[in-house]
């Protein structure tokens, strides 16, 4: 009882900080070639189209790791549908127990940006890939999307950043 009562307090209060936002990798993983965009993402346009785009090696994004080892990876495009822009996007993780929470909280408390304004806080809507689809960097994943706000052509689809906000996350159970 003691030990359940101080580990669940142990869990409350242990956070995990980012050990490294790496730059995008490019080339063989594990087998399998793939390539993460870094600094420009190549967008899409889908005007009127209501089908989220599929992953592809055009697509933004990043590789994280945790202080426990676990990592999380995530890709993004933005499209224009409906006379919007929409930011769209993926991840998934590997590693500790825990490691899909914190991803979780961690996209929580990201926030998409265009020329360092803040344009869409919480994350937590990109498509949880399984997995087994880290070796392929989400090239091929679904994705999902939601509207920036931003009217479509406001500003260039490239100008769309994700920003992961660094810091402790503190996991509850």
């Amino acid at each position: 009882m003691v030990f359940k009562a101080i580990t669940k307090i142990s869990v409350i209060l242990l956070g995990f900080s980012l050990s490294a936002c790496l730059p995008a990798e490019t080339g063989q993983q594990n087998g399998a070639s793939a390539e993460m965009a870094s600094g420009t993402q190549a967008a899409t346009r889908a005007r009127a189209s209501t089908s989220n785009p599929v992953v592809t090696a055009s697509f933004a994004g990043a590789r994280s790791s945790w202080n426990d080892g676990s990592t999380v990876i995530f890709r993004f495009t933005a499209i224009e549908r409906d006379e919007e822009i929409f930011l769209c996007g993926a991840y998934t993780g590997s590693g500790s127990s825990f490691s899909s929470q914190m991803n979780r909280q961690l996209l929580r408390r990201s926030a998409a940006t265009v020329n360092g304004e803040t344009v869409m806080r919480n994350l937590s809507f990109f498509y949880g890939a399984s997995a087994d689809m880290e070796d392929s960097l989400l090239v091929g994943s679904e994705t999902r999307c939601k509207s920036t706000g931003l009217a479509a052509g406001s500003v260039p689809l490239e100008a769309v950043k994700v920003e992961l906000r660094q810091g402790r996350i503190a996991i509850r159970t």
